[in-house]
């Protein structure tokens, strides 16, 4: 039997008003407003922790010579590179399971192509931290030491985030990145100032 359709009825159903994606709102999209966000939580989160490591630890290394500062940057990288081995390890543990491939590609957003892109993105990242790093090291003067394992563990705290948003939803890992990222950029900034233009920003 068919439905017998009522003349006049109405839908309970609400009707919201759907917004066009192109109407912009202070010169940005409603496309563009959660990109917006998220880089402006990069920025104060980023700030709030190097501002906090700033302020609550009070550290100086005993000597900075050449061979003080090299190890520093030696230490520190050996943390940061921490998450990407430890994906590694994850990775070749997964490969066991065939149930996560097709033939020898991984299945698409399966764990191991998440894991296998988050290697691959850290060990971009890392290159971009260590040698700002190392730059770092090299022209900060002892007071300001400890800015570079503040970084670091600024480093490391952004690929977990990068890790577990990317496992979650992979627009989550956002957050993660620009945590990872963005400190590194500034870094970059400062070495231009002091090595191009003789300007010298306190860390």
């Amino acid at each position: 039997m068919q439905r017998q359709v009522r003349q006049g009825q109405t839908s309970t159903r609400r009707k919201g008003k759907r917004r066009d994606p192109r109407v912009k709102y202070l010169g940005f999209t409603a496309m563009q407003w959660p990109f917006i966000a998220t880089l402006v939580g990069n920025w104060l989160f980023s700030a709030a922790v190097f501002a906090a490591g700033k302020t609550f630890w009070d550290w100086t290394p005993e000597a900075w010579g050449i061979a003080d500062r090299l190890a520093l940057v030696i230490k520190d990288a050996v943390v940061a590179i921490l998450p990407g081995v430890v994906g590694i390890c994850i990775v070749a543990a997964q490969r066991l399971d065939p149930s996560m491939f097709v033939g020898s590609t991984p299945k698409p957003n399966s764990p191991v192509e998440i894991n296998t892109k988050f290697i691959l993105n850290t060990f971009e990242q890392f290159t971009a931290y260590f040698i700002a790093n190392a730059g770092l090291a090299m022209y900060c003067p002892i007071e300001e030491a400890r800015t570079l394992p503040i970084l670091t563990g600024l480093f490391v705290v952004g690929r977990i985030l990068f890790w577990v948003g990317y496992h979650k939803n992979p627009y989550l890992r956002a957050f993660g990145f620009g945590v990872t990222f963005y400190p590194t950029v500034i870094a970059y900034v400062w070495l231009i100032l002091i090595m191009v233009f003789d300007i010298r920003v306190p860390l």
